[in-house]
């Protein structure tokens, strides 16, 4: 792992993940996949981390099934992802060099380039891959997430040991 994206993984406070193409494929979500996501909100929530999905589906069923996970935040509704975002920050006051997002198609694109740390699933558009930070083994959902959690745990683990040398 590249030393300066460890430093940069170890700063991340909000993970915010796209969700078709990326947590679901084919218009389709799977139970697992929502089990996936309730338990990596309460993973990160215990490491003090926030867990969030940004995409541009209108308010429908899944969207209301997923805002109903604890400590999952949906930013929804909007082509504009950059500017769903913002609010968010905002309202909480964070930086962008403390956002992952992954994300898999051109319109993913500038929200990739804001965020401190970008990551793209295996089976993203080429143009996508091209500007992330790096590229995730996996394209399923809890194989996904298992992954980003394993990578933020490790890269904490390097910073910290990096900072008492």
């Amino acid at each position: 792992m590249k030393s300066e994206l460890i430093s940069k993984m170890s700063e991340i406070k909000i993970f915010f993940f796209d969700l078709e193409g990326v947590l679901m494929h084919n218009g389709v979500m799977e139970d697992n996949s929502i089990k996936a996501i309730s338990n990596t909100c309460k993973i990160f929530n215990q490491l003090g981390l926030i867990f969030g999905i940004v995409t541009a589906r209108k308010e429908d069923k899944l969207i209301k099934k997923l805002r109903a996970i604890e400590d999952c935040f949906v930013l929804s509704s909007s082509l504009d992802k950059v500017l769903e975002t913002d609010k968010f920050l905002s309202s909480r006051s964070v930086n962008y060099k403390n956002v992952f997002y992954m994300g898999d198609d051109l319109l993913d694109i500038p929200l990739l380039k804001k965020c401190g740390v970008s990551c793209a699933p295996k089976n993203s558009r080429r143009e996508v891959k091209r500007i992330v930070n790096f590229i995730a083994h996996s394209d399923k959902c809890e194989d996904l997430l298992n992954e980003i959690i394993g990578f933020y745990k490790k890269s904490k683990e390097q910073a910290n040991r990096a900072a008492k040398c």
